[in-house]
């Protein structure tokens, strides 16, 4: 959607029981994250993400994807953490600031889901969509994982390139020897498991911020990667670590998890995209549809202004 970003940054402005047999965990309440004690769930996560705009969710997923946006997500909520502890939000001035933005995000979500809502039809969004097919073609993306080992002269852990070498070589070494499965093991396990040791190897071993999420790098699209790194790991199938693969950044062990072909958004993926765009084409018609509401309210309302009282 890259004709349609600027035009919808516009629109943005308008105790527990003992059980014999544990319950199932609903995945949508799994931890991906505790920060002091504050437990951040996966629905949580999720629930974050898809509110960004297309423009910072396209940023985020060249750059690590929901990884790099709980990483950023964190470190915004330790300063949030910090400021409770000290009684900062109990400031007048900051509990008026706090009211004034729920009011504003209730005003907005209002105006877009509900009064605007009879404005744009389902027509006109279909027919958008229709009409510019190449508005949303998706490319080729690989969803991938790293181990690296970087030959350096500084920091805590300096080693030269054969040093490096030698490390990764015995760390792929270590995997090879984990991913060897008894005959006739079921191959969902054996992905699972190889996937498992991979994640593992990578927040003990790996040398870059991507370690603690089991060197995880998110969706990437072509020309975001090192050349080198970027072929192997568009050219390796699903489920499969690579061989040692040597970039300018270092050693690397490569492993893709999933892969999505080149394509088309489909509609319903598109749809609220769409609708944003469009609604900036009806923007004085959503201004006078909310006059009328007002209008229509101030006058079944019981209000008193006190002028006098103004200073």
């Amino acid at each position: 959607m890259k004709a349609l970003i600027a035009a919808m940054a516009a629109l943005a402005a308008l105790p527990l029981l003992a059980q014999t047999a544990p319950a199932k965990q609903d995945p949508a309440q799994k931890p991906v994250a505790v920060i002091n004690g504050e437990t951040i769930t996966a629905e949580k996560l999720d629930l974050l993400y898809a509110r960004l705009g297309t423009k910072a969710r396209q940023q985020y997923e060249s750059a690590g994807g929901k990884t790099a946006f709980l990483e950023n997500y964190l470190r915004k909520r330790l300063v949030v953490q910090e400021a409770i502890k000290r009684g900062f939000e109990q400031r007048r001035d900051v509990q008026m600031d706090m009211q004034a933005s729920a009011e504003s995000t209730l005003f907005d979500r209002y105006v877009r889901d509900v009064v605007s809502q009879p404005i744009l039809t389902e027509g006109e969004i279909r027919k958008f969509y229709d009409d510019n097919p190449k508005e949303f073609e998706t490319s080729e993306q690989v969803k991938v994982r790293h181990i690296i080992v970087v030959p350096t002269d500084v920091g805590p852990n300096p080693k030269s390139k054969t040093q490096a070498l030698e490390k990764i070589q015995a760390i792929a070494a270590e995997l090879h020897g984990q991913n060897v499965f008894p005959a006739g093991t079921d191959p969902a396990t054996v992905d699972r498991l190889e996937m498992q040791h991979f994640v593992e190897a990578a927040k003990k071993y790996s040398e870059d911020s991507a370690a603690p999420n089991g060197g995880d790098l998110g969706w990437v699209n072509h020309g975001v990667l090192d050349p080198t790194f970027e072929e192997a790991a568009f050219t390796m199938k699903k489920g499969v670590t690579s061989g040692i693969i040597e970039t300018r950044f270092g050693y690397h062990l490569i492993f893709v998890e999933d892969k999505k072909p080149a394509g088309m958004q489909s509609y319903e993926e598109a749809k609220p995209q769409i609708r944003e765009f469009l609604m900036t084409q009806h923007a004085t018609e959503v201004v006078e549809a909310v006059a009328r509401l007002t209008n229509e309210l101030r006058g079944s309302s019981k209000i008193a202004v006190f002028p006098e009282n103004i200073k």
